[in-house]
């Protein structure tokens, strides 16, 4: 058994380096696809981070005419505080609306020289125990006495992380077409080794040496590269998350971002990914240009 190991492992050193250019252009080809398979991949549990923390928070806004009643306005308020789907509401009145406009706009006068104090309107914010029942709270009120719309901010947010997951989309799509063009290079260096080596397989099958002694060593020396391909990938996103997600975490405090765990996590996938790629596309390439 270590006479037999030995000769695997002298063998994949000898395909390595007997075709060092083709192999080196492997792994970087197998580098650059998995890095976007990977960013893809902490793109999607960036949205899913940034979607649970803002849609927690998510607050439907009921926004009132200005011919409600101060009746009307009560009534409404108190059905809002004893209704079960409600975590809490806040009143927001047409001079606190305007100063907070002010505020948001603070140095951009043409934005506050089109702002009225009397142009918003008053409103309540209303927080939900759970965010995804906004229509079944905005039907209780649509129509209600003094109550002019009802809107929900998951509106904005959803166009928001439907560009994030375009990204992660476009990201994953050239990431698989970067995976086929490497399993095509490593299928044809296993192919041009195979047919270097095409006497001393001859003999290996006289010898009585199975197709899959045979063919060990050539698949071996795929996942290595395939593997090799991955971990470099993951420095890649190491370096590409201590540039710019700590940056960005410094900047934007409110923000959940993705980190050192979720890489780790993430640095499997890529490692299965790229091994096992590697060794269908060996497989595949010795089963049609060997007759072995």
């Amino acid at each position: 058994m270590g006479a037999r190991f030995r000769y695997l492992l002298g063998e994949v050193g000898v395909g390595l380096r007997r075709n060092l250019l083709m192999t080196v252009a492997t792994i970087v080809t197998v580098t650059v696809s998995l890095a976007l398979l990977g960013a893809g991949l902490l793109v999607q549990q960036q949205v899913n981070l940034a979607r649970d923390l803002f849609y927690a928070e998510v607050e439907v806004s009921i926004w009132l005419e200005d011919e409600i009643s101060e009746a009307q306005r009560v009534s409404l308020e108190n059905e809002l505080r004893d209704n079960p789907e409600v975590a809490d509401v806040l009143f927001e009145s047409k001079e606190e609306a305007y100063e907070s406009a002010q505020e948001l706009f603070e140095g951009q006068d043409e934005v506050l020289a089109s702002i009225e104090p009397d142009f918003l309107p008053a409103s309540f914010r209303v927080s939900l125990h759970d965010p995804e029942r906004f229509l079944v709270v905005a039907s209780q009120y649509e129509g209600y006495p003094g109550v002019s719309d009802i809107s929900d901010q998951r509106e904005v947010l959803d166009r928001f992380f439907t560009i994030m997951d375009a990204f992660r989309n476009g990201a994953v799509a050239v990431a698989v077409l970067q995976l086929v063009a490497a399993a095509a290079l490593i299928s044809n260096t296993i192919r041009i080794t195979a047919f270097a080596r095409r006497e001393q397989i001859g003999i290996m099958k006289l010898v009585g040496a199975t197709n899959w002694y045979i063919r060990l060593p050539f698949v071996l020396e795929g996942v290595i590269a395939g593997v090799i391909g991955a971990l470099l990938a993951g420095g890649l996103l190491f370096v590409g998350m201590r540039t710019l997600i700590d940056r960005l975490r410094e900047q934007i405090i409110f923000i959940p971002f993705v980190g050192t765990e979720q890489l780790i996590a993430t640095l499997p996938i890529l490692v299965l990914v790229g091994g096992g790629l590697a060794a269908l596309a060996s497989v595949v390439s010795l089963r049609r240009f060997l007759s072995v």
